[in-house]
C-alpha cells in the first residue's frame, strides 16, 4: 500500500513474516556499524595519543635528549690502605684507632685500642710522649707484623672541631650512660640519653675512652665505624678541600696534599649514596694491659694487605 503521495514512494510490508526479518536486518546492520566504529576508534587511539594532555601540547613542543641525564658511572677504585689515628690531651695519648679503607671490598675496618696497651715492655702512652706518633706506628706495624701506610695525630679539641665541621652523628643508645672518672689522667665525664642520639665531637672522644676503660671494645669500634659511615656523604665530599685543610692543619701527620689528590676517586665513591659500603669490627682482646696471641692474630686478619 502506497502513502504519502508525492514524497516518494514508502511501502508497508505486506506481512508481520516480513516485518520481522526487515527489522533484524536493520539491527544487525547497525550494531554492526556501531562494533566497527568502536574497534576503529580504539585502534586509531593506541597509535595516535588522543589524551587530553596530548590534544593542548603546543604543536612545536620536542622532548630533547639533553634533558634525559643517566647517572654517571662511578671510577674503578681497587687497594687497601692502612691508618693509625691518635688523639692526645695536652700531650697525653687518649687511645689509637686502626682503620683500613678497603676498596676492594668497600669496606672499612677498625680496632680501637687502649693508651695503656703493652708492646716491648712500655705502653703505648708512654711510646707517643717519648718519642711520637709516627715511633707509635712503628711499634704498632711491629707489634702486629703488617704495615700501615700513614697516621695521623690530633689534639682532643682540635678532633673534636674537625668532627663537628663534617657534621654531628646519629648513634642509637639501648640504655642511658652515666659515667665520671675523676682517676685518670685526664677526667671526662659521659651522659647520654637511651634512644637515637646526636653525638657530637666531644661526646665521641668521652664515649670512646668510656668504652675502653669499661672494656666495651666492640662498642667502640662500632662508635667508630657508624661515625666513618655518616662523615663520608655527598656533603662532605663538596667540601673535602676545605676539610682537608682544617685537617691538615690542625693534626701531625704524614698524608700530603698529593696523598690526598690521589684520593679523589676513592673519596668519590665512598661518599655516593649508590655504594654501599661494609664495616667490620676488629674486637681486640686483652690480657691486663696485653693483647692476647689470638687477639692479635684476630686484629692481623682484618688489617693485612
Amino acid at each position: 500500500m502506497r502513502i504519502f503521495k508525492n514524497r516518494g514512494d514508502f511501502y508497508f510490508s505486506k506481512t508481520n513474516k516480513e516485518k520481522s526479518n526487515e527489522q533484524k536486518i536493520l539491527i544487525f546492520a547497525l550494531v554492526f556499524i556501531i562494533v566497527f566504529t568502536v574497534v576503529f576508534l580504539l585502534i586509531t587511539a593506541v597509535k595516535n595519543d588522543f589524551s587530553a594532555k596530548e590534544f593542548f601540547r603546543p604543536d612545536d613542543l620536542e622532548i630533547s635528549n639533553e634533558y634525559i641525564q643517566e647517572e654517571t658511572p662511578l671510577p674503578e677504585v681497587e687497594g687497601k690502605t692502612n691508618f693509625i689515628a691518635t688523639v692526645n690531651s695536652e700531650g697525653k695519648l687518649l687511645f689509637v684507632s686502626l682503620i683500613q679503607v678497603d676498596l676492594d671490598n668497600l669496606s672499612y675496618k677498625c680496632s680501637v685500642l687502649r693508651a695503656d696497651t703493652v708492646y716491648d715492655g712500655n705502653t703505648f702512652s708512654s711510646i707517643y710522649s717519648n718519642s711520637s706518633a709516627e715511633n707509635l706506628k712503628t711499634a704498632v706495624e711491629t707489634l702486629l707484623n703488617t704495615s700501615f701506610d700513614y697516621y695521623f695525630d690530633m689534639s682532643s679539641s682540635a678532633f673534636a672541631d674537625f668532627y663537628d665541621e663534617m657534621g654531628k652523628v646519629s648513634i642509637p643508645f639501648p640504655s642511658e650512660i652515666k659515667y665520671k672518672s675523676n682517676s685518670s689522667e685526664v677526667p671526662y665525664s659521659v651522659k647520654i640519653k637511651a634512644g637515637e642520639q646526636s653525638v657530637s665531637g666531644t661526646a665521641f672522644i668521652s664515649l670512646i675512652r668510656y668504652y675502653l676503660d669499661t672494656e666495651s671494645y666492640n662498642a667502640a669500634n662500632e662508635l667508630m665505624l657508624n661515625s666513618m659511615l655518616q662523615h663520608m656523604n655527598r656533603d662532605n665530599l663538596a667540601k673535602s678541600e676545605d676539610l682537608f685543610n682544617t685537617f691538615i692543619t690542625s693534626s701531625e701527620s704524614n698524608i700530603s696534599v698529593r696523598v690526598f689528590s690521589l684520593a679523589s676517586d676513592a673519596l668519590e665513591v665512598l661518599c655516593d649514596g649508590r655504594s654501599a659500603v661494609k664495616i667490620y669490627s676488629a674486637q681486640p682482646e686483652y690480657d691486663g694491659v696485653d693483647i692476647s696471641k689470638e687477639g692479635l692474630k684476630s686484629i692481623k686478619g682484618y688489617f693485612v694487605k
